[in-house]
Formats: C-alpha cells, sequence, structure tokens
C-alpha cells in the first residue's frame, strides 16, 4: 500500500490523472482480456486495494500509486507545477493486474463507452478463460450471463468478473467487459441489491437471548419453530415387519426395535444440544427476513487470522427472502420488488445493529466485504 504522504489529502486539490493507455498499446493477443472498472473520482486507490485483499489473499502492489510534481503545459502562468497522480499496479495473482486510477478518457481518441459520469477507471488484465455458453433461463442478478451469453468465463477470469461486479456494486460504479471480437459490454449494478448482512462473533446468543436482541429492533420478531411434537413410534412399530419376507424373526424385530427406543428415550431425557436456529420476521407482502445462527468453520477471506476467530466462530446471518424468487434473480427486477427490497433493507440493518451490539465482532456483507458498523 502506498504511503500516506504519497496520496493527496482529502480536502485539498485533488492531482490530475493520466489517461487510460489505448489498447494498442497492450500486445495481449488472445491471450489475455482487458475489463475496466470505473468508479467516484473520490475513491481511494487503498479502497480497491482493500476489497481486492477480502477475495484474492496474494494482492499487492508491484508499483503504488504515487503523487508527482509535474510542470505545467505550455499556454500556463510560466513553469507554475502541478500535481500528478501516476497509476500504480496491483497484482492480485499470478496472471491478473489492476492498473490505475487513469482518467475516464483514452489517449487514443477511443471512446469508453461507460453510460454516465465516470469519476476514474482503473484497467484490469487477466487470462481469457472461457467455456460453455451459460444457460439463459434462469436467474442473472449480476448481469455475467447476458455479458458472457456465447461463452461463459471459467477459472481466473470468472473469479475476476465475479469480483469486478461486487466491486462496482460496492462503489456505485460501473465495469466495461472485454469480449474480444464482439463489442464490449457493461454491467452497472444497484447497490441496493446488497440487502443481507452477516455478523461473525465469538459471542454464542441463547434462542431467547437472540430473540430479545431481535425484539428490541423489530417487535414483530419471534423464534422460528415448525413441525409439532414427536409422539413417539407408531403402534406397530416392533410388531408389523415393513417387508413380508424380511430376514429377522419377530422376536428379532422386537428386540431391534426396544433398543431404537431405549437410545431414543435416553437421547430426548439427556441434555439438550443446540448447533443452529433462527428468529424470523414476517414482512407480508414484503417477504421474510431471518436471522440464522449457525457455528461456522470457514470464514470470509477478510476474516481470517482474526485472534478470536482461528477456530472458528458464530455467524449471525441476516437475510432477506421476498415473496417472489424468480424476480429476486433477475438483474433489472420489477418496481415492486425494489420497494419490497427498500422496506426490507432496513428491518435488515436494524436487525445487523441490535446483534452487533449484542454480541460485537465483525460485519461482513454478501459479497463478503468487510462494512463498518457505522455504515449499516
Amino acid at each position: 500500500m502506498a504511503d500516506d504522504h504519497d496520496l493527496p489529502p482529502q480536502d485539498g486539490p485533488r492531482p490530475g490523472l493520466v489517461p487510460l493507455p489505448g489498447s494498442s498499446e497492450h500486445p495481449i493477443a488472445d491471450l489475455y482480456v482487458r475489463h475496466l472498472l470505473a468508479v467516484d473520482e473520490d475513491v481511494d486507490p487503498s479502497e480497491i486495494e482493500a476489497l481486492a485483499l477480502s477475495r484474492f489473499p496474494a494482492t499487492r502492489w508491484e508499483t503504488p500509486p504515487e503523487v508527482v510534481q509535474a510542470k505545467a503545459g505550455r499556454g500556463s502562468r510560466g513553469s507554475e507545477a502541478h500535481e500528478r497522480l501516476v497509476p500504480g499496479t496491483l497484482r492480485t495473482s499470478r496472471h491478473t493486474t489492476i492498473s490505475g486510477p487513469y482518467a475516464p478518457t483514452s489517449d487514443d481518441g477511443t471512446a469508453l463507452g461507460f453510460d454516465g459520469p465516470v469519476g476514474m477507471v482503473y484497467e484490469v488484465l487477466c487470462p481469457r478463460e472461457r467455456g460453455a455458453a451459460p444457460f439463459q433461463g434462469g436467474g442473472d442478478r449480476d448481469g455475467l450471463t447476458r455479458v458472457y451469453s456465447e461463452a461463459f468465463p471459467v477459472r481466473e477470469e470468472a473469479r475476476v468478473a465475479s469480483w469486478l461486479v461486487a466491486v462496482a456494486r460496492r462503489l456505485c460504479g460501473a465495469v466495461r467487459f472485454d469480449l474480444g471480437a464482439t463489442e464490449p459490454r457493461f454491467v452497472v449494478p444497484d447497490p441496493a441489491v446488497s440487502v443481507d448482512l452477516t455478523v461473525y462473533s465469538d459471542v454464542w446468543l441463547s434462542p431467547d437471548a437472540a430473540l430479545a436482541v431481535c425484539t428490541q429492533a423489530d417487535g414483530s420478531a419471534r423464534l422460528a419453530s415448525t413441525g409439532t411434537p414427536w409422539q413417539g413410534p407408531p403402534q406397530t412399530a416392533g410388531t408389523v415387519p415393513v417387508e413380508p419376507d424380511g430376514p429377522l424373526t419377530p422376536e428379532q424385530l422386537a428386540a431391534l426395535h426396544a433398543r431404537a427406543e431405549d437410545a431414543d428415550i435416553a437421547a430426548l431425557t439427556g441434555p439438550r444440544t443446540l448447533s443452529a436456529y433462527a428468529v424470523e420476521v414476517d414482512l407480508g407482502d414484503d417477504g421474510l427476513v431471518s436471522v440464522e445462527v449457525s457455528g461456522v468453520e470457514q470464514l470470509p477471506l477478510v476474516l481470517r487470522g482474526l485472534e478470536w476467530a482461528v477456530d472458528g466462530a458464530i455467524a449471525y446471518q441476516v437475510r432477506w427472502t421476498p415473496e417472489d424468487l424468480v424476480d429476486w434473480q433477475r438483474e433489472l427486477p420489477s418496481f415492486e420488488h425494489r420497494v419490497s427490497r427498500t422496506r426490507a433493507a432496513g428491518v435488515v440493518a436494524a436487525l445487523t445493529r441490535a446483534v452487533h451490539v449484542a454480541v460485537g465482532g465483525e460485519i461482513v456483507d454478501q459479497d463478503e466485504f468487510l462494512v463498518e458498523p457505522d455504515d449499516v
């Protein structure tokens, strides 16, 4: 990561950006693709680095961005100097690099094609790895099935494409995907799609305690209990064989069921072990918000290495499930879905805040990016 003194102050004038190099300057042939990530001008390079580290643990700066003093060009007042931000190169793997930030103009005069204002762009070079054409009848919330309609990415390009959409969603940006022979295609993900949040902690709340915490955020919260109490085995158990010509005699069958019944009684009368449960908030036509509580061993990459999470953690997954599951998975869902999503997002945020206050830990969004508690 670049040193703090190398980057421009947040409240001062911003340095000029270098124009994006023309594609002709990158002889990557058919082995690599050149995707572009467009973000606002106030996005710091360190934020791109942090989001890359959330998915790619080997991420490191080969050359960090650097602010330099450059002389003003002809027509300016004398030889007055101005600041310019020299782009850096962030390597996420042996084959993939992220370079930038660049000005949203190409120095070869080629239009970038983004719809709407763009503050800066990052150039992403990764291997071109494509598989078969995707099935077009399923959901496509990220828009990747539309973009890669002829051949879906696999391996490294699949990981990079998924990360680019997630970053654009997080930063209110857009992605231009290079498709080689065909025209580039664009994804402008809706940040509001990211509703679900998860609190990871080393504190386990009992169901009653979790219900009390959630009730503070929403009075309609209830424990998600389903089914009916077990009434025991049927009266014919142990006397009527399942298979008329089975190998067991009636006496052997009765003894087997007696042993099974003793095991059931011991389990039901012994200490109760609870490994998972849920608290629900029924939103009626807007769907259901659930707080699903369980122990997990595999944590998001951004949390690995924390001392309290070395052996796993307790996950409080706050999820929204709408009524219309098909509309939920569309890249452009209906207006009614978006209205329900907005209302549900408020409930998810309130429950997440309440749980985090009770158990501490860290908050992660559905793209496995870290979320500050004050931003929930």
